[in-house]
């Protein structure tokens, strides 16, 4: 019995100390997360600021919008000097109408407090983006910010703190930082126009960060069009003799009369070399791809941007047509990013539908040889593709039926010519529903995947046909799922 009451209070102890937090006061219980060390310091330090300069200028001061990118907060810490610790904190402020009205404080902390570091100033409606790269090589992180004038209209910029004094031995009084911006004022090395990427409604900036040289240094590319003249072109911005300089031009596909997008990639080889891929709008409603890479010119030593797509009509050989969806994607999963070409199926059913296509993929090596990856269907509706084999050429259509609440499906058939109906040999399902599971598990069914909300599914009908897929679980392998970061 002794035993028994000692267990007893034993537990009771352990559930007591377990549950502490039942004898916590209730203000404990609801208190905000303690702050970092250094918050109260820097949020003084960004007040002493805007007090300045609404003295200065007789206006309130507001947080700047930063629209886009991976850096979006009015106050982000980063790693400018490159030790590897984020000493400096960057506040975005805006001060309406007055002359570059964009003020991005950089501050740095030195005993406890944090003093300006250096300024950059623009002028616009908001700050479309901001990174933080290394430009010249010497270890620190530049500032590349691209200024929205207006919806649509950029200017990019970029500035380094190199040059200015070390923040210990050009401390200024917080009360005097906004006033003194001539000795804050980081260096401008590049500010040019840049135009505007527009798809499906969405803005977003025609430039580029990237090491297209491969030296550790970051290079700048900038996408203008002309809309005049149906042109456009690359230019490739980057460190050379002490200062950022113009490095070389190369034009895009001629009859252009929209940008809408630029997507950065590489291409096949040894390297890997960085290449730019660049989606444009034609005036017959196609779209066509540049591929611009970073190759040697016909001077030794010398580097020059070529357009790897161009044909002997100084036109993108990627053109597009319909399928919006459609663009630059990484599919096998090698790094090199892949060009889809559409061709259409025989039908009989669905005539025109985007079931009827197939999507052949391409990439491009530095030399610019272009060699076919794979042959897909390619489901942009149900979010999957399936990698077909080459004995599926001229022998197969695709029809879909979407009848059945919570299941769409694709049916694969043989062709048998026009006047005769196609034999199905394999349906793929997306199952949706609280049933989905069940469904999944019908007779004859394979699972390919499943993921939180949805299963993709398998039959296969006997058809008297190998259809080169039916083996060594081919069909999971040659099945997958489209990756939403492959358009960004």
């Amino acid at each position: 019995m002794r035993r028994k009451t000692l267990g007893l209070l034993l537990w009771i102890a352990m559930a007591l100390l377990l549950t502490g937090c039942l004898f916590r006061p209730p203000d404990e219980l609801y208190r905000r997360p303690e702050r970092s060390a250094g918050y109260d310091q820097l949020a003084e330090a960004i007040r002493s600021v805007k007090t300045g300069l609404e003295g200065q200028f007789g206006v309130g001061c507001e947080d700047a919008v930063i629209v886009s990118g991976d850096n979006t907060a009015s106050i982000q810490l980063q790693d400018l000097d490159g030790d590897g610790q984020r000493e400096s904190a960057v506040a975005f402020i805006r001060v309406p109408g007055v002359e570059k009205s964009l003020k991005i404080y950089i501050f740095t902390a030195v005993d406890g407090d944090y003093q300006v570091r250096g300024l950059v100033e623009g002028d616009g409606s908001a700050i479309y983006s901001v990174d933080y790269v290394d430009l010249n090589g010497a270890g620190s992180k530049e500032l590349v910010v691209n200024w929205q004038v207006n919806t649509g209209v950029y200017q990019l910029g970029a500035y380094t703190l190199d040059e200015l004094e070390p923040v210990e031995d050009t401390a200024v009084p917080a009360q005097n930082q906004a006033a003194d911006q001539a000795s804050l004022r980081a260096t401008e090395l590049l500010l040019t126009s840049c135009s505007t990427a527009v798809e499906g409604g969405a803005y977003s900036s025609g430039y580029r960060l990237l090491d297209i040289d491969q030296d550790t240094r970051t290079e700048v590319a900038v996408v203008r069009l002309d809309a005049a003249a149906l042109s456009g072109q690359v230019e490739l911005y980057g460190w050379r003799n002490g200062r950022m300089e113009s490095l070389s031009t190369v034009a895009l596909s001629a009859g252009i009369t929209g940008l809408n997008r630029v997507t950065a990639g590489y291409l096949a080889g040894t390297y890997y070399p960085p290449a730019l891929y660049i989606t444009c709008a034609q005036s017959d409603g196609s779209r066509t791809i540049d591929v611009v890479a970073y190759q040697a010119g016909e001077h030794e030593g010398k580097m020059r941007l070529a357009n790897l797509a161009l044909d002997e009509h100084g036109v993108s050989r990627e053109r597009l047509r319909g399928m919006a969806e459609l663009g630059p994607s990484d599919v096998n999963n090698d790094v090199v990013l892949e060009l889809p070409q559409v061709r259409m199926l025989p039908q009989d059913r669905d005539p025109g539908g985007a079931s009827a296509w197939l999507v052949d993929w391409y990439q491009y090596s530095q030399t610019g040889q272009r060699s076919r990856v794979m042959g897909t269907y390619y489901n942009v509706t149900d979010g999957w593709f399936l990698e077909i084999p080459d004995s599926w050429e001229g022998k197969v259509t695709v029809s879909r039926s979407d009848v059945v609440s919570g299941q769409r499906q694709v049916v694969f058939s043989l062709w048998q010519g026009e006047n005769e109906p196609a034999v199905p040999f394999l349906s793929i399902y997306k199952l949706t529903g609280s049933n989905r599971a069940t469904r999944a598990q019908a007779e004859g069914f394979i699972t390919l995947r499943e993921e939180e909300d949805v299963i993709y599914a398998a039959q296969f009908y006997d058809c008297g046909w190998d259809c080169g897929l039916t083996e060594n679980d081919l069909l999971m392998k040659n099945f997958q799922t489209i990756q939403t970061s492959w358009y960004s």
